[in-house]
């Protein structure tokens, strides 16, 4: 196990999407940073300021209307800053204008806010980079977001990372029009020479195709960012995507296959996301168990409270 590479990285969902909210107070966050410290992550990427109406602080930009009254992202980069952690930190994604193909609005609007964002948090000696939240594949035109939006954050410091979180868009996606490998890698051929160079890291969702056609798209992702020279991460997913429901914490023997899968292929390995999925705090009681395999595995001590 000496030279497995485990899960160095996790992003933090501080809004409620598609999973439901932890509710954490800061206390919380304080345990559940001292917990990603003992795992050996050393990276965390907030994966959006705002989505929809909520927002993690009160922003003049955003102005939507459910927001936290404490800063969260303050807080979490204060978490950051105190253990060592670098930080990613994500945009605004409104959730209506690109999804329109408005990408004229959706860009304007995080234009304003990477201004906001910069003026609140770049003292922070943990901010490492920006992600770029917008999410999708192709038919979304990714780059009439990414592109500028890129280009506006390297204006401020251009020694921060700017990296994104694509899918492999498989079976599991939109069956009937699913991708396959040698058509991603064509994609993303295209697509990352309309970035011009700006996209650093790539962390590749891998809940979107079949188990056993995930070494497929892995390999030929691999293979297109080397092209590029885009660093390679695994977004390995800790919560099932096979359910009726979305989402509990994933099945451990699928965790552990697409662990093993991305070994020999990726630079680092993140998750979406360890304090829902992969944490003894989580809202989920499944969490726990999951935590404490996944632990053994790879070979680490668990909270002797857990």
């Amino acid at each position: 196990m000496a030279d497995l590479k485990i899960i160095t990285g996790t992003f933090l969902d501080g809004i409620a999407c598609d999973i439901p909210d932890n509710n954490w107070v800061p206390d919380q966050w304080t345990k559940q940073f001292d917990l990603f410290k003992a795992m050996g992550i050393d990276t965390t990427i907030i994966i959006r300021v705002g989505w929809r109406e909520q927002a993690m602080y009160k922003s003049d930009v955003m102005q939507t209307t459910l927001y936290e009254e404490d800063d969260l992202v303050e807080q979490l980069f204060k978490e950051a800053d105190r253990t060592g952690m670098r930080m990613y930190l994500g945009l605004y994604d409104t959730c209506k204008h690109w999804l329109k193909n408005d990408w004229e609005t959706e860009v304007d609007i995080n234009r304003l806010l990477i201004e906001e964002l910069w003026d609140k948090y770049a003292a922070h000696p943990s901010f490492y980079g920006w992600y770029l939240c917008h999410e999708g594949d192709i038919k979304y035109h990714q780059t009439k977001i990414w592109k500028p939006l890129a280009l506006k954050a390297k204006s401020y410091d251009s020694t921060k990372k700017i990296m994104i979180s694509p899918r492999y868009a498989g079976a599991k996606w939109e069956p009937e029009f699913a991708i396959s490998p040698e058509l991603h890698y064509k994609q993303f051929d295209y697509i990352y020479n309309e970035m011009d160079g700006l996209i650093d890291t790539a962390a590749f969702m891998d809940g979107h195709v079949n188990f056993d056609q995930l070494e497929d798209y892995v390999i030929a992702t691999q293979e297109i960012c080397a092209k590029h020279s885009i660093a390679f991460w695994s977004n390995l997913e800790t919560f099932d995507r096979d359910m009726p429901w979305r989402f509990p914490p994933i099945a451990w023997p699928k965790l552990r296959h697409k662990l093993e899968v991305v070994q020999s292929h990726v630079e680092k390995i993140i998750t979406f996301e360890a304090p829902h999925f992969l944490s003894p705090y989580s809202m989920y009681p499944s969490a726990l168990s999951l935590y404490k395999r996944y632990m053994g595995y790879i070979g680490k001590d668990t909270l002797s409270d857990c």
